[in-house]
């Protein structure tokens, strides 16, 4: 089975080609193509409105020494870092959904696993994810660039993403 390594690997890979400074025309940034909501369930980022309009006109907490986008962008260890603390949380926002719950479940000819549900939240958050299960895959919800949440469910099941989802 491949590992939770081969998992952020695989994920950065797909996110940005592997590319730390990566920074894409929607304000998403690094490794793993992380916004503003993210970074702040990481503890990296503060903001004083609830418009999550990657802006980044909001204030870095300082933590990893993460001070700026640019000190994101340049920190590789803070970037894997805040991956790891934020694929736990989408867990737990997963789980709030009841998307545990498909695990094993097949749905438009592939098994719900753990890291396809993680990937999927990862491109559309754990509310998109649920409106595709709970439509048994007739719905797909998509991001700006077209990619389906139920691409990210195929092509990341079935890694071993045990440590994180507990």
């Amino acid at each position: 089975m491949k590992t939770l390594e081969d998992f952020l690997n695989d994920l950065g890979a797909r996110e940005s080609g592997g590319n730390y400074k990566s920074f894409n025309k929607y304000g998403y940034a690094g490794k793993y193509q992380m916004g503003e909501a993210a970074l702040i369930d990481c503890g990296y980022y503060k903001k004083a409105s609830r418009n999550y309009n990657n802006d980044w006109s909001g204030s870095f907490t300082g933590k990893d020494g993460v001070f700026s986008i640019q000190d994101f962008l340049n920190n590789p260890a803070a970037q894997e870092n805040a991956q790891i603390i934020f694929k736990k949380k989408q867990w737990q926002y997963l789980k709030a959904v009841g998307a545990d719950k498909y695990i094993g479940r097949i749905i438009n000819g592939f098994k719900i696993t753990p890291s396809g549900l993680l990937a999927a939240a990862h491109l559309k958050g754990a509310g998109a994810v649920r409106e595709y299960l709970q439509s048994e895959g007739c719905a797909n919800p998509k991001d700006a660039f077209g990619t389906s949440v139920e691409s990210y469910m195929k092509k990341f099941a079935g890694y071993d993403v045990s440590t994180i989802c507990l």
